[in-house]
């Protein structure tokens, strides 16, 4: 792991993605970060972050197509390690530093996840914000981590697929702040109403697939 890039999705959130960015050093350890902000049909945010010093690199779809089709876009073009993350969070200082870690310590090959602690949400996925090994990415068909059919919920497959392989684990130390409207109101905005109207949708395919045994990247 030489080179980490940290993917965000964002859509009609210039602020708050402004302030995640502030938070994302440029260097964690010994390992550089470049940041990549996929815009979901919004050409304002693009037009704004497109020559902003924070950002490495801006792409924008431009037809709104979800969480996982931007992540999965940005994906494909991963050299190294990668950190899917949202514009509604702040790192905590030395997070990607406590990461990085536990993926040497734990998964030297590369071949892993490590999830981020997310402080103030009890039941946050492991998989919600998490640090990916190349390794592991791989092992995607053209390293799509997230299966293409959902919209915006698609990480607990991640996990599933972790915890079969036993590649895996939450790192305690690697904390971030998640602004969810659902424990802050003042942060509920059309854009999570969006992503809430999906949920039974993406949920009711997560269900059929669980059902079946089917785990997205499981050869």
């Amino acid at each position: 792991m030489k080179t980490i890039e940290i993917v965000i999705p964002t859509r009609k959130r210039h602020a708050k993605l402004m302030r995640c960015l502030a938070t994302i050093p440029k260097i964690a350890l010994d390992i550089p970060l470049s940041v990549t902000v996929i815009c979901d049909g919004d050409q304002s945010t693009y037009e704004k972050i497109s020559e902003n010093g924070q950002v490495n690199k801006a792409l924008l779809v431009k037809n709104h197509r979800g969480a996982v089709y931007c992540r999965n876009l940005a994906f494909k073009d991963v050299k190294d390690a990668l950190i899917y993350a949202t514009d509604d969070i702040t790192f905590m200082p030395g997070a990607i530093d406590e990461a990085i870690k536990e993926m040497r310590r734990l998964f030297p090959d590369d071949d892993g996840v490590i999830g981020f602690t997310q402080v103030n949400h009890e039941k946050f996925s492991i998989a919600g914000v998490a640090l990916v090994g190349h390794k592991f990415l791989s092992r995607y068909p053209n390293q799509q981590l997230l299966f293409p059919e959902y919209f915006h919920f698609s990480c607990q497959e991640v996990a599933y697929l972790g915890e079969k392989l036993g590649k895996i684990a939450l790192a305690e130390k690697a904390k971030l702040f998640h602004y969810h409207p659902s424990f802050i109101r003042s942060e509920a905005d059309h854009t999570h109403v969006e992503a809430r109207a999906r949920r039974l949708f993406d949920n009711k395919l997560s269900n059929e697939r669980y059902a079946k045994g089917l785990i997205w990247g499981d050869r």
